[in-house]
């Protein structure tokens, strides 16, 4: 290859790298045009949201989060009755448990009260007999006596003596008004039968004799 060859080879290359570099060079115009189509118009914008396909879209959202609050609430009102159950249970087995304990505290009630008279009438021999100093007679109804108090005691019979106290109509029976100077009108001033309690609850009140103020005589 002459001199005058190779010349021409390195000119022809030249040329050709040049418009290669041209080639892939955008032009200010093109990258403007470019832009302009990446770039959405309101208009087009617009035309988008009013798509059926998007709508669709739309309403299949809406329904799904309103599917989401409808199991938000139904779960909220299952734990609502949950616990609402739970501590309907507890107050039925409270209410059984206290049921049961007071069916044993008062299944003596009749028995007990059946009873009392006997005491009552031991009560009342042993007050004649300290009168009539009968002291043999004395000393067996004392020990009977006794042996009754603690038998009634240990099944939680409490008796009411409520001589000197104010009347009281949940637990006392006024059987007689005295007139009487140096107690409050309606203090209890003697009792004439005791009254009983079963483990705090009225079996029998006491019968009493309370005391009133003097009529005034003109």
């Amino acid at each position: 290859m002459t001199e005058k060859d190779t010349s021409k080879k390195t000119t022809w290359e030249k040329l050709s790298t040049t418009a290669k570099q041209d080639s892939s060079r955008s032009t200010p115009k093109e990258e403007e045009i470019s832009s302009e189509k990446k770039k959405s118009t309101p208009k087009e914008e617009e035309k988008l949201l009013k798509h059926p396909s998007y709508k669709a879209l739309k309403f299949q959202l809406q329904e799904a989060e309103k599917q989401l609050n409808d199991t938000k609430n139904q779960l909220t009102h299952l734990e609502e009755q949950k616990i609402y159950q739970l501590a309907e249970m507890d107050n039925i087995q409270r209410r059984a448990k206290r049921d049961i304990e007071n069916a044993h505290k008062f299944s003596l009630e009749k028995f007990i009260n059946e009873l009392l008279p006997i005491k009552d009438s031991l009560e009342t021999a042993l007050f004649h007999a300290k009168t009539k100093e009968q002291d043999a007679a004395l000393s067996g109804i004392q020990l009977t006596l006794k042996q009754l108090e603690h038998l009634l005691e240990k099944n939680g019979v409490k008796s009411i003596e409520p001589a000197g106290q104010p009347f009281d109509a949940h637990f006392h029976e006024a059987m007689l008004a005295e007139e009487n100077d140096e107690m409050t009108p309606n203090t209890i001033i003697r009792v004439l039968q005791k009254g009983y309690l079963l483990h705090g609850r009225l079996i029998r009140p006491a019968l009493v004799v309370v005391a009133k103020s003097k009529e005034k005589t003109s």
